[in-house]
């Protein structure tokens, strides 16, 4: 799970950059100013995403928990109420996911054009938020499982290089053009 963290902080950093903040309302405003950060930094949002699917351990990246070969699991020994607690901590986890993806890249609950602005932030944070929530559903119903080797190549040589990359482009535009 460690190889999946790394890209996936690295990936806020580009955020963080370009905010000038760690403070998530200071992100939002930042983008009710400019653009929204999925436009801005589209090979972070990529990297977000994936790594927060490989975090929340869904298919394709459930190793863990790989219910078709290994009868649910981990979840074998648990049913009842400790087994609803197992599914309400992974869902949780889920909308924690979609709802700093909503903050970090989707401009959080402004609307995307000026001129919806009489419809209330909350239904905007609602309706990003559940087209991720959706996204994250549609993925784990697509997609097949990766083999473990796959999965750690996948994480270290791919993930973790073009977060670098990114962190270092956007430092270097930043610096070059958006020096103040």
């Amino acid at each position: 799970m460690i190889s999946y963290e790394i890209p996936l902080v690295m990936s806020v950093i580009g955020v963080i950059l370009l905010t000038g903040s760690l403070n998530l309302i200071d992100i939002v405003e930042a983008q009710s100013r400019t653009y929204w950060y999925i436009l801005l930094q589209p090979v972070a949002f990529i990297i977000f995403m994936i790594a927060s699917v490989a975090e929340l351990n869904r298919t394709p990246f459930d190793l863990p928990e790989a219910e078709s070969e290994l009868v649910a699991g981990y979840h074998v020994e648990y049913s009842g109420f400790r087994f609803a607690f197992f599914m309400l901590a992974e869902y949780v986890y889920l909308f924690a996911m979609a709802s700093l993806v909503t903050v970090l890249f989707l401009g959080g609950w402004y609307p995307p054009f000026a001129f919806l602005d009489f419809i209330p932030g909350v239904v905007w944070f609602l309706l990003k938020f559940s087209a991720i929530v959706f996204f994250m559903f549609w993925i784990r119903a697509t997609f097949p499982r990766l083999r473990a080797d796959h999965l750690m190549e996948f994480g270290w040589k791919v993930l973790l290089p073009l977060a670098l990359i990114n962190i270092f482009v956007t430092a270097l535009v930043k610096e070059l053009f958006f020096r103040s």
